[in-house]
Protein backbone atom coordinates (compact mmCIF):
# COMPACT_ATOMS: atom_id res chain seq x y z
CA UNK A 1 0.00 0.00 0.00
CA UNK A 2 2.77 2.20 1.10
CA UNK A 3 4.40 1.31 -2.42
CA UNK A 4 1.19 2.61 -4.12
CA UNK A 5 0.89 5.79 -2.60
CA UNK A 6 4.39 6.62 -3.70
CA UNK A 7 2.93 5.97 -7.10
CA UNK A 8 0.64 8.12 -7.01
CA UNK A 9 2.32 10.99 -5.01
CA UNK A 10 6.03 10.98 -6.15
CA UNK A 11 6.33 14.48 -5.46
CA UNK A 12 5.08 14.39 -1.72
CA UNK A 13 5.22 11.18 -0.01
CA UNK A 14 8.71 9.92 1.40
CA UNK A 15 8.86 6.37 3.84
CA UNK A 16 11.17 6.16 6.07
CA UNK A 17 11.63 2.64 7.40
CA UNK A 18 12.55 1.98 10.39
CA UNK A 19 13.59 -1.36 12.35
CA UNK A 20 11.75 -2.83 15.16
CA UNK A 21 12.71 -6.66 15.22
CA UNK A 22 10.88 -8.37 17.93
CA UNK A 23 13.99 -10.59 18.82
CA UNK A 24 12.38 -11.45 22.13
CA UNK A 25 9.79 -13.50 20.48
CA UNK A 26 11.15 -14.79 16.84
CA UNK A 27 14.41 -16.39 16.34
CA UNK A 28 14.74 -14.72 12.94
CA UNK A 29 13.72 -11.35 13.60
CA UNK A 30 16.86 -10.13 13.85
CA UNK A 31 18.58 -12.44 10.71
CA UNK A 32 15.62 -10.42 8.31
CA UNK A 33 16.83 -7.00 9.60
CA UNK A 34 20.99 -7.81 9.46
CA UNK A 35 19.96 -8.82 6.03
CA UNK A 36 18.35 -5.63 5.02
CA UNK A 37 20.83 -3.80 6.42
CA UNK A 38 23.72 -5.73 4.87
CA UNK A 39 21.98 -5.50 1.47
CA UNK A 40 21.43 -1.60 2.01
CA UNK A 41 24.94 -1.85 1.99
CA UNK A 42 24.83 -2.36 -1.58
CA UNK A 43 21.97 -0.50 -2.58
CA UNK A 44 19.87 -3.02 -2.56
CA UNK A 45 17.69 -2.26 0.95
CA UNK A 46 14.77 -2.22 -0.75
CA UNK A 47 14.78 -4.64 -3.06
CA UNK A 48 15.66 -7.19 0.32
CA UNK A 49 13.13 -5.94 2.20
CA UNK A 50 10.55 -6.15 -0.84
CA UNK A 51 11.18 -9.79 -1.18
CA UNK A 52 11.84 -10.61 2.93
CA UNK A 53 7.95 -9.50 2.87
CA UNK A 54 6.76 -11.19 -0.69
CA UNK A 55 8.14 -14.38 0.60
CA UNK A 56 7.33 -15.03 4.21
CA UNK A 57 6.02 -17.93 3.91
CA UNK A 58 8.90 -19.40 2.56
CA UNK A 59 11.51 -18.70 5.47
CA UNK A 60 9.04 -18.19 8.28
CA UNK A 61 9.08 -21.73 9.13
CA UNK A 62 13.16 -22.08 8.97
CA UNK A 63 15.43 -22.81 11.72
CA UNK A 64 18.09 -19.69 11.48
CA UNK A 65 21.12 -21.59 9.82
CA UNK A 66 18.49 -22.46 7.32
CA UNK A 67 17.16 -19.15 7.21
CA UNK A 68 20.79 -18.10 6.38
CA UNK A 69 20.80 -20.69 3.71
CA UNK A 70 17.94 -18.96 2.10
CA UNK A 71 19.26 -15.51 2.47
CA UNK A 72 22.15 -16.37 0.24
CA UNK A 73 20.16 -17.78 -2.40
CA UNK A 74 17.87 -14.38 -2.30
CA UNK A 75 21.51 -12.66 -2.38
CA UNK A 76 22.11 -14.52 -5.37
CA UNK A 77 18.71 -13.69 -7.11
CA UNK A 78 19.33 -10.01 -5.86
CA UNK A 79 22.58 -10.31 -8.30
CA UNK A 80 24.66 -8.54 -4.88
CA UNK A 81 28.01 -9.25 -4.03
CA UNK A 82 27.36 -12.70 -2.11
CA UNK A 83 30.55 -13.43 -0.42
CA UNK A 84 30.31 -9.31 1.05
CA UNK A 85 26.92 -10.48 2.10
CA UNK A 86 27.42 -13.54 3.63
CA UNK A 87 30.27 -12.11 5.24
CA UNK A 88 28.47 -9.60 6.95
CA UNK A 89 25.73 -11.93 7.90
CA UNK A 90 28.35 -14.43 9.30
CA UNK A 91 30.02 -12.10 11.17
CA UNK A 92 26.94 -10.05 12.65
CA UNK A 93 28.27 -6.63 11.87
CA UNK A 94 24.31 -5.00 12.39
CA UNK A 95 23.22 -7.51 14.74
CA UNK A 96 23.78 -4.86 17.55
CA UNK A 97 22.05 -2.32 15.34
CA UNK A 98 19.06 -5.06 15.87
CA UNK A 99 19.53 -4.78 19.47
CA UNK A 100 19.15 -0.93 19.23
CA UNK A 101 16.88 -0.95 17.34
CA UNK A 102 14.71 -3.61 19.55
CA UNK A 103 15.74 -1.56 22.89
CA UNK A 104 14.89 1.60 21.10
CA UNK A 105 11.26 1.03 20.41
CA UNK A 106 10.65 -0.46 23.97
CA UNK A 107 11.45 2.45 25.21
CA UNK A 108 9.57 4.38 23.20
CA UNK A 109 6.34 2.23 24.09
CA UNK A 110 5.95 1.03 20.87
CA UNK A 111 3.15 -1.83 20.99
CA UNK A 112 4.02 -3.84 18.19
CA UNK A 113 4.67 -4.17 14.62
CA UNK A 114 3.82 -2.82 12.08
CA UNK A 115 2.86 0.88 12.68
CA UNK A 116 2.72 3.59 10.93
CA UNK A 117 3.55 7.26 11.46
CA UNK A 118 1.74 10.01 9.16
CA UNK A 119 4.01 13.30 9.93
CA UNK A 120 4.85 12.58 13.36
CA UNK A 121 1.57 11.68 14.20
CA UNK A 122 0.49 7.98 14.80
CA UNK A 123 -1.77 6.74 12.17
CA UNK A 124 -4.95 4.68 14.18
CA UNK A 125 -7.27 3.94 11.23
CA UNK A 126 -7.59 0.71 9.29
CA UNK A 127 -4.76 0.44 7.14
CA UNK A 128 -6.78 0.33 3.81
CA UNK A 129 -5.46 2.00 0.53
CA UNK A 130 -8.71 4.02 0.50
CA UNK A 131 -8.00 5.29 4.24
CA UNK A 132 -4.21 5.66 3.82
CA UNK A 133 -5.28 7.42 0.53
CA UNK A 134 -7.97 10.07 1.91
CA UNK A 135 -5.19 10.84 5.19
CA UNK A 136 -2.48 11.93 2.67
CA UNK A 137 -4.77 13.85 0.40
CA UNK A 138 -6.02 15.70 3.79
CA UNK A 139 -2.23 15.99 4.91
CA UNK A 140 -1.72 17.57 1.55
CA UNK A 141 -4.59 20.09 1.69
CA UNK A 142 -3.08 21.63 4.81
CA UNK A 143 -0.60 24.02 2.87
CA UNK A 144 -3.20 25.06 0.64
CA UNK A 145 -5.52 26.04 3.68
CA UNK A 146 -6.07 29.64 4.61
CA UNK A 147 -5.56 31.00 8.29
CA UNK A 148 -8.96 33.33 8.00
CA UNK A 149 -11.66 33.72 6.69
CA UNK A 150 -11.12 36.63 3.47
CA UNK A 151 -12.06 40.20 3.49
CA UNK A 152 -15.02 41.20 2.29
CA UNK A 153 -14.45 42.43 -1.33
CA UNK A 154 -17.73 42.28 -3.58
CA UNK A 155 -19.20 45.26 -4.33
CA UNK A 156 -23.03 46.15 -3.12
CA UNK A 157 -25.57 46.54 -5.89
CA UNK A 158 -23.52 44.76 -8.30
CA UNK A 159 -24.53 41.06 -9.05
CA UNK A 160 -21.93 38.31 -9.32
CA UNK A 161 -22.47 35.09 -11.54
CA UNK A 162 -20.24 32.27 -11.35
CA UNK A 163 -19.28 30.19 -14.83
CA UNK A 164 -17.96 26.68 -13.67
CA UNK A 165 -16.24 25.05 -16.62
CA UNK A 166 -16.03 20.86 -16.32
CA UNK A 167 -14.76 18.65 -18.42
CA UNK A 168 -18.06 17.67 -20.04
CA UNK A 169 -19.47 21.22 -20.31
CA UNK A 170 -20.70 24.62 -18.38
CA UNK A 171 -22.77 25.30 -15.35
CA UNK A 172 -23.68 29.16 -14.35
CA UNK A 173 -24.46 30.35 -11.30
CA UNK A 174 -26.27 33.27 -10.11
CA UNK A 175 -24.95 34.16 -6.79
CA UNK A 176 -26.98 36.12 -4.34
CA UNK A 177 -24.22 38.51 -2.36
CA UNK A 178 -27.69 40.06 -1.14
CA UNK A 179 -29.26 37.30 1.12
CA UNK A 180 -25.93 35.51 1.49
CA UNK A 181 -22.94 37.70 1.84
CA UNK A 182 -20.93 35.95 3.57
CA UNK A 183 -21.16 32.52 1.66
CA UNK A 184 -20.65 34.36 -1.79
CA UNK A 185 -17.70 36.36 -0.37
CA UNK A 186 -16.00 33.29 0.05
CA UNK A 187 -16.84 31.25 -2.50
CA UNK A 188 -15.52 34.26 -5.00
CA UNK A 189 -12.51 34.75 -2.75
CA UNK A 190 -12.22 30.80 -3.15
CA UNK A 191 -12.74 30.65 -7.03
CA UNK A 192 -10.05 33.54 -7.74
CA UNK A 193 -7.71 31.39 -5.78
CA UNK A 194 -8.07 28.23 -7.69
CA UNK A 195 -9.52 26.06 -4.66
CA UNK A 196 -11.91 24.41 -6.59
CA UNK A 197 -10.36 23.92 -9.60
CA UNK A 198 -9.68 20.32 -10.67
CA UNK A 199 -12.23 19.32 -7.96
CA UNK A 200 -14.79 16.52 -8.87
CA UNK A 201 -18.40 16.00 -7.64
CA UNK A 202 -17.38 13.62 -4.47
CA UNK A 203 -21.30 12.99 -3.38
CA UNK A 204 -23.87 12.34 -6.35
CA UNK A 205 -27.31 11.11 -4.62
CA UNK A 206 -29.44 10.79 -7.86
CA UNK A 207 -32.70 13.04 -7.95
CA UNK A 208 -31.30 14.40 -4.66
CA UNK A 209 -27.57 16.82 -4.97
CA UNK A 210 -24.41 17.35 -6.25
CA UNK A 211 -21.75 18.05 -3.93
CA UNK A 212 -18.35 19.32 -4.42
CA UNK A 213 -15.86 22.31 -2.97
CA UNK A 214 -13.36 19.86 -1.57
CA UNK A 215 -10.12 19.56 -3.12
CA UNK A 216 -9.39 15.78 -0.90
CA UNK A 217 -12.70 14.54 -2.43
CA UNK A 218 -12.92 12.91 0.88
CA UNK A 219 -16.02 14.56 1.60
CA UNK A 220 -13.74 16.05 5.06
CA UNK A 221 -11.61 19.00 3.33
CA UNK A 222 -12.02 22.35 4.33
CA UNK A 223 -10.53 25.70 3.96
CA UNK A 224 -9.17 26.22 7.04
CA UNK A 225 -12.04 29.30 8.13
CA UNK A 226 -15.83 28.51 9.68
CA UNK A 227 -18.44 31.33 8.95
CA UNK A 228 -21.60 31.62 9.82
CA UNK A 229 -24.74 30.54 8.81
CA UNK A 230 -27.30 32.92 6.85
CA UNK A 231 -30.57 31.66 6.49
CA UNK A 232 -33.46 33.21 5.55
CA UNK A 233 -36.58 32.44 4.72
CA UNK A 234 -36.92 34.28 1.55
CA UNK A 235 -34.32 31.35 -0.06
CA UNK A 236 -35.78 27.94 -0.46
CA UNK A 237 -35.03 24.34 -1.70
CA UNK A 238 -38.32 24.30 -3.25
CA UNK A 239 -37.21 23.96 -6.97
CA UNK A 240 -33.77 22.01 -8.23
CA UNK A 241 -30.91 24.14 -9.17
CA UNK A 242 -30.14 25.97 -6.00
CA UNK A 243 -26.58 26.24 -4.11
CA UNK A 244 -26.53 25.95 -0.77
CA UNK A 245 -23.11 25.48 1.54
CA UNK A 246 -23.12 22.25 2.67
CA UNK A 247 -22.84 21.89 7.18
CA UNK A 248 -22.49 19.57 10.00
CA UNK A 249 -23.83 21.58 12.47
CA UNK A 250 -24.66 24.96 13.40
CA UNK A 251 -21.72 27.94 11.35
CA UNK A 252 -19.61 25.73 10.24
CA UNK A 253 -19.62 26.69 6.66
CA UNK A 254 -16.71 26.13 4.83
CA UNK A 255 -15.53 25.42 1.07
CA UNK A 256 -18.07 22.58 0.32
CA UNK A 257 -21.37 23.17 -1.62
CA UNK A 258 -24.32 21.28 -3.12
CA UNK A 259 -26.81 21.90 -5.88
CA UNK A 260 -30.52 20.34 -5.49
CA UNK A 261 -31.57 18.30 -8.74
CA UNK A 262 -34.91 18.33 -7.25
CA UNK A 263 -37.26 20.11 -4.69
CA UNK A 264 -35.89 19.32 -1.61
CA UNK A 265 -38.60 21.65 0.64
CA UNK A 266 -37.27 19.04 4.11
CA UNK A 267 -33.94 21.03 4.09
CA UNK A 268 -35.48 24.51 4.24
CA UNK A 269 -34.42 26.74 7.25
CA UNK A 270 -31.15 24.48 7.35
CA UNK A 271 -28.74 25.76 4.85
CA UNK A 272 -27.33 28.69 3.37
CA UNK A 273 -28.32 29.20 0.46
CA UNK A 274 -26.39 31.43 -1.78
CA UNK A 275 -26.80 30.93 -5.59
CA UNK A 276 -28.47 29.04 -8.11
CA UNK A 277 -28.03 27.38 -11.62
CA UNK A 278 -28.84 29.28 -14.59
CA UNK A 279 -27.71 27.18 -16.99
CA UNK A 280 -26.28 23.47 -17.04
CA UNK A 281 -28.40 21.71 -14.87
CA UNK A 282 -28.68 18.94 -16.61
CA UNK A 283 -24.97 18.20 -17.06
CA UNK A 284 -25.40 16.79 -13.18
CA UNK A 285 -28.58 15.29 -13.39
CA UNK A 286 -26.90 12.17 -15.41
CA UNK A 287 -24.56 11.75 -13.11
CA UNK A 288 -24.28 8.53 -11.53
CA UNK A 289 -24.49 7.51 -7.26
CA UNK A 290 -21.15 8.34 -5.47
CA UNK A 291 -20.20 8.53 -2.26
CA UNK A 292 -16.37 10.31 -1.25
CA UNK A 293 -14.65 7.47 0.59
CA UNK A 294 -16.52 4.66 -0.38
CA UNK A 295 -15.64 5.99 -3.93
CA UNK A 296 -12.62 7.50 -3.79
CA UNK A 297 -10.07 5.23 -5.97
CA UNK A 298 -12.81 5.75 -8.58
CA UNK A 299 -11.73 7.82 -11.39
CA UNK A 300 -14.89 10.67 -11.66
CA UNK A 301 -17.43 11.32 -13.88
CA UNK A 302 -16.88 14.94 -13.97
CA UNK A 303 -14.12 17.54 -12.95
CA UNK A 304 -14.26 20.94 -12.61
CA UNK A 305 -11.36 23.05 -14.37
CA UNK A 306 -12.26 26.18 -13.48
CA UNK A 307 -14.65 28.72 -11.72
CA UNK A 308 -14.84 32.25 -12.91
CA UNK A 309 -16.54 34.99 -11.42
CA UNK A 310 -18.39 37.75 -13.31
CA UNK A 311 -19.86 40.86 -11.97
CA UNK A 312 -21.90 42.65 -14.03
Amino acid sequence: MLAQLEKWHPEDIRTVFRHFPLISIHDKASLAGQAAEAAGDQGSFWAMHDLLFEQYNEWTGLSPEQFKEWLITAAEELEMDVQRFQDDIESGRYALDMEEAFNKGIASGIPGTPLLFINDFLYQVKPSLTNLEAYVRLELLTSKQFDSYPPMTFEEKTKYFARIELDIGEIILQLYPDQAPLAVNSFIFLAKEGWFDGNLFHRVVPEGFVESGDPTGTGFGEPGYHFADEITEALSFDEPGMVALSSSGPDTNGSQFFITLAPLPELNNSRTIFGRVIEGLDLLKSLRARQPLEDLLIPPEVVILSVTIEAR
